[in-house]
């Protein structure tokens, strides 16, 4: 695919972009609590400028003190903010890419713990969060917020910014002006369109007061809110031609905050009708977005006339260089964005900030600047992996790109290891993408690969190697290693994600973990009856937040049976027996499966450490977590040779 409509450049108002690729606006915690730019957040952007992007959308910025929604929020609010931006612009314009911010009040969904005090919005109203509710705010205040837009647009004029992106989506202050729903307002900031316009009228005539007719102001709009009062995109056409007669210069069409940014259960491209919903009704140019993970689909919907630009966020986390890759002919080796949302949105794997669970670099390119063949090696070493699952996949690529001389053996016929079993599930086959694009770079580098082969401690010793990784991953734990009463032999939740379990109904699962409740979506579909046991209060636990949503709603819509605050205390010969909220209750079954956890595999690590050996023991096979865990140890432990 040529890709020559995403690659066309496009004008938007005195701004010229030289392809249509625009990197969406994400927080990303990198900020320092502050509110000011930080060096990370710097080398950040200047890495997806230098990769191509179009253009840089900074993650929503607080014009207002008020408007604070995290510790670790940028903002705009203050002069001494300026020089970070400042900064920020040059390094992105000289490295050859173009910045704008995208300019936000928290309003409702503000914090108050940040704020020292109670949030405000266009109405009283729940923030959806916390429980916090909050106050209507006067008029006074609500001039006193559209006089921070320009001061804050003027401070971005000043460090040099190519634009500016005013937030009307995703339940924030802008949003709840426009939104029938949170506006019940009846005055002349709420009550009929016109009215509930006025918020963004007065927006963008306060920023051209301070920074005249030249700078690009576009808006950000929610055109559904799939709740019953809200914005649909009915309304939002008769909305996007006013906010346009305003004078924004583009229109960036998202949704609704619950549907923004969904995970992998949900087909890509979702939002893509709302956008092509707004670009009938406005002559400018509308920007759509939406779990747009590949290059095909952008080009596509550019093609088609859906919309003018595209906003990539995730997947420009994951390959800050789609652009060049695109313009190189080298569409092949993008990292895939599969939408696991494991390091951009749950980041407990990175005390909050963002990373990606497949691309290690990502939040790591002031730590890492000669990733990905670097450090380069000093001495060519020999460098035996143990186990081609993510981890090992990972170090082996790592070591080869840095110039170690790599063996990499995996005892299955295929490498990816348990990664497998988790896209067998369904709605989860975006994961077998990073997968396949591992195996595809492995094959275009001199690792030795060896399939169906283990390794064992006498291999190792035998190969003269310089260093082990081990990645021989984890298994399931049986149920010898709880207490309780188990009178039959039982199959694993990977077993029936292998499709090696002939089951009878009720199916049994004891354990509601990831891969738990994975085999139970599996099962469901199929159309078992199943039940599953989790001795905690949390069904899915370990699953990201976004898509353990998705599978809970699925499990439920599929009959499945959810018991949590069950601590199983016998299976076997058709029953099951389960301490339920302090009452014991017996369940008559068919099938039992059992999805109580993993345990690494560590005899290999056991015996080179007996020979006197110290192997690098990474991902699952050190501590059984994710694939960000699995990636972000092979990548470190290679570094280090």
């Amino acid at each position: 695919m040529a890709y020559e409509h995403i690659l066309e450049p496009i004008q938007v108002g005195a701004l010229k972009l030289p392809n249509r690729l625009v990197m969406a606006p994400m927080g990303s915690g990198y900020a320092d609590t502050q509110h000011r730019v930080t060096p990370r957040l710097i080398a950040y952007h200047v890495a997806r400028a230098r990769g191509g992007m179009a253009l840089n959308i900074i993650e929503h910025s607080a014009v207002h003190p008020l408007g604070l929604t995290g510790p670790t929020m940028p903002g705009v609010y203050s002069d001494e903010q300026t020089e970070g931006w400042a900064r920020l612009t040059a390094a992105v314009h000289q490295a050859g890419g173009r910045i704008a911010m995208q300019l936000q009040h928290g309003g409702r969904q503000a914090s108050p713990e940040v704020i020292g005090q109670e949030c405000l919005s266009a109405s009283e109203c729940s923030a959806g969060r916390d429980r916090r509710v909050a106050r209507e705010m006067t008029e006074d205040e609500i001039w006193e917020v559209v006089e921070a837009f320009g001061k804050a647009a003027r401070r971005c004029q000043e460090a040099g910014m190519d634009g500016v992106e005013v937030h009307m989506a995703h339940g924030y202050l802008g949003n709840s002006f426009l939104s029938p729903w949170l506006n019940c307002r009846d005055d002349q900031w709420g009550g009929d369109i016109q009215r509930r316009t006025r918020f963004g009228k007065e927006v963008i005539a306060s920023i051209r007061k301070y920074c005249g007719p030249e700078l690009p102001v576009w808006c950000r709009v929610s055109a559904e809110e799939y709740v019953e009062e809200g914005m649909h995109l009915e309304e939002m056409q008769k909305v996007a031609p006013i906010l346009e007669s305003y004078g924004y210069a583009m229109i960036h069409v998202s949704t609704g905050s619950a549907m923004a940014s969904v995970p992998y259960y949900v087909t890509p491209g979702h939002l893509l009708p709302l956008a092509a919903g707004v670009k009938e009704v406005v002559e400018v140019p509308v920007i759509g977005v939406g779990n747009i993970n590949r290059a095909e689909l952008a080009e596509q919907a550019i093609a088609d006339g859906v919309c003018d630009l595209i906003a990539m966020g995730r997947q420009a986390l994951t390959d800050p260089e789609i652009v060049k890759k695109l313009q190189t002919g080298r569409a092949d080796d993008i990292i895939p964005c599969y939408l696991c949302g494991q390091g951009c949105q749950e980041r407990s794997f990175s005390d909050g900030q963002v990373q990606c669970a497949i691309n290690p670099y990502t939040g790591r390119e002031n730590d890492w600047p000669d990733w990905p063949a670097g450090p380069p090696a000093t001495q060519r070493k020999r460098v035996l992996v143990a186990g081609g699952g993510p981890a090992g996949m990972q170090a082996a690529l790592t070591a080869s790109l840095r110039g170690h001389d790599v063996t990499l053996c995996e005892k299955s016929d295929r490498l990816g290891g348990a990664f497998w079993l988790a896209a067998a599930a369904p709605g989860k086959q975006e994961l077998e993408r990073p997968i396949e694009y591992l195996t595809d770079q492995i094959a275009n580098t001199e690792v030795d690969v060896h399939l169906g082969e283990e390794v064992t401690a006498e291999f190792a010793a035998a190969g003269e190697f310089d260093t082990v990784i081990i990645a021989t991953g984890a298994r399931p734990r049986d149920l010898a290693s709880l207490p309780g009463q188990w009178d039959d032999e039982f199959v694993s939740a990977d077993d029936v994600l292998a499709g090696a379990a002939e089951l009878q109904q009720p199916v049994a699962i004891i354990g509601g973990d990831v891969s738990g409740t994975n085999a139970a979506h599996l099962l469901a579909e199929g159309g078992k009856e199943v039940i599953i046991f989790e001795k905690s209060e949390a069904m899915a636990g370990g699953v990201a937040g976004g898509a353990r949503t998705f599978l809970l709603q699925a499990l439920e819509e599929l009959g499945v049976q959810l018991t949590t605050g069950a601590e199983v205390i016998a299976a076997g010969r058709g029953q099951v027996t389960a301490v339920v909220n302090g009452e014991e209750k017996t369940f008559e079954v068919g099938s039992v499966v059992v999805a109580v956890g993993r345990e690494p595999v560590t005899e290999l690590v056991e015996e080179l450490r007996a020979v006197g050996h110290e192997p690098l023991v990474v991902g699952d096979a050190s501590k059984p977590r994710h694939m960000q865990a699995a990636i972000y140890e092979g990548a470190n432990a290679a570094r280090t040779i």
